[in-house]
């Protein structure tokens, strides 16, 4: 993981505006969040470069089937949505896979994630208030 993060490092120092570059950067980050027991400085890296890959990508420029996953098509927001949905930020995460489904209306991905967060938040908001009702009694 240390070699792909320095080679991501390299290559967004190599050519900055490549949204591409920064997409791959944040994904480099967030095995490194997975690896490293979920530190919140990988999560907040990973967030900022997928912003970055927000800022600079386009498909015009980048071609070969980019896309279709990358950024300008909701790559990131997708990326972003898994990584807020492990830090808890719930609302941040459904707006991020529900920006992913309407920049890439054919990708079924972010919509069948965006649905399943929302039925376990309904199933948790239940049992919650199943729990609640019962200490009333």
């Amino acid at each position: 993981l240390r070699e792909s993060l320095a080679q991501a490092e390299a290559a967004v120092r190599c050519e900055p505006s490549d949204g591409r570059n920064w997409y791959v950067l944040g994904n480099a980050y967030v095995s490194l969040f997975f690896q490293s027991g979920q530190s919140p400085e990988w999560a907040k890296r990973a967030l900022g470069a997928y912003g970055q890959a927000v800022r600079e990508g386009t498909g015009e420029r980048l071609g070969g089937g980019w896309e279709a996953t990358g950024p300008k098509l909701g790559g990131t927001g997708r990326s972003c949505g898994t990584l807020l949905q492990y830090q808890e930020r719930f609302g941040a995460a459904l707006d991020g896979l529900s920006r992913a489904s309407s920049l890439a209306p054919g990708w079924e991905e972010p919509r069948r994630r965006h649905a399943q967060l929302l039925d376990y938040l309904r199933q948790l908001c239940a049992l919650l208030a199943d729990g609640v009702r019962a200490r009333g009694r």
